[in-house]
């Protein structure tokens, strides 16, 4: 096919804008669990700020209760609401190419080709560095990074800006011994899913992830009574096979730390995106020193959590 004269640097990035939009955000979060789920459930859209706000309740009004005849009503204020403090997170890849490789890929077909190639090499390693980030604390590259499940998922730490020494109500559920998994037990699966649960059967995890030994062992001790989800649930967009736990879908994933497992409720967690970086395509630019041209992929956002206490983790599971 013959070059075109006008496949110039606005219509590369028109090409790679179309690509995008029909493709790599998908790709990118059926392969990082968490997200996939979050980006279907719980993800928010926000601008500006130079803060995400969290609004939380951690105590009860007392201004009510029962009365009779012209009893007097409490209307005293009443504390117990605050706001958790997140930061944006910024994310970016790039794509290069080279006049080298533009001029030996002239058709449109060509450079199509030679595009798809290099953002595949790009949603790689989104997908690499997410799913990574997404199991840890945040403080990594300078306190930069996804402020992910290690600190989210934990009894200890400052998380939100709240210290949890002081704040007991904004712990969630941890239990460091090291045991086997086991469903039953003051060790067991049942305890740590009714620990962060409110009342019977109320406000319950329903995502758990562990890793692939911890999946596995779970799987063995099913074997008797074994339940997969079923094909509408697939059809959601989970990359990865899933089993159940009471009514929660539980995973593995390939970044989740040796000897974890989470116990999830994404009702109260958030996966805050900016809409203007969300996954952005910037045009593509020219360099001042050297024959090439350069396209990001932009991204701001993070990871906030409502209520810590209906999150729960193993963290020593010794066949996990």
């Amino acid at each position: 096919m013959p070059g075109n004269p006008n496949y110039s640097t606005d219509v590369l990035t028109a090409t790679v804008e179309l690509y995008l939009s029909r493709k790599p955000k998908d790709a990118i979060f059926q392969k990082v669990t968490v997200l996939d789920v979050l980006n279907k459930r719980a993800k928010i859209s926000r601008r500006g700020g130079i803060k995400l706000l969290e609004p939380l309740m951690y105590a009860k009004s007392t201004s009510g209760g029962s009365y009779s005849g012209y009893d007097v009503f409490d209307v005293s204020p009443q504390e117990g609401l605050t706001n958790a403090e997140f930061q944006w997170k910024y994310y970016y890849w790039t794509v290069t190419i080279s006049g080298q490789e533009e001029l030996e890929n002239a058709g449109e077909a060509e450079m199509l080709n030679l595009l798809q190639a290099k953002i595949n090499q790009a949603e790689l390693s989104m997908q690499d560095l997410l799913g990574q980030h997404v199991f840890l604390d945040g403080t990594g590259n300078g306190g930069k990074n996804l402020t992910g499940l290690a600190l989210m998922v934990d009894n200890a730490g400052t998380y939100g800006n709240i210290a949890r020494a002081s704040n007991a109500w904004w712990a969630a559920q941890e239990n460091g011994s090291s045991v086997a998994l086991t469903p039953a037990g003051s060790n067991g699966m049942r305890r740590m899913f009714n620990d962060c649960s409110y009342g019977q059967m109320t406000q319950t995890p329903n995502l758990i992830i562990t890793t692939q030994e911890g999946f596995e062992s779970y799987e063995a001790l099913m074997d008797s009574n074994m339940r997969y989800t079923n094909t509408g649930e697939a059809n959601v967009g989970y990359a990865k096979p899933s089993l159940m736990f009471r009514d929660a879908q539980l995973f593995w994933d390939d970044y989740c730390q040796d000897g974890h497992m989470y116990f999830l409720n994404t009702s109260f967690i958030n996966f805050v995106v900016n809409p203007e970086r969300d996954f952005k395509v910037t045009p593509f630019k020219v360099p001042a020193n050297g024959d090439s041209k350069v396209m990001q992929i932009l991204f701001a956002g993070n990871l906030t959590c409502s209520n810590c206490r209906h999150q729960g983790k193993f963290t020593a599971l010794t066949n996990a």
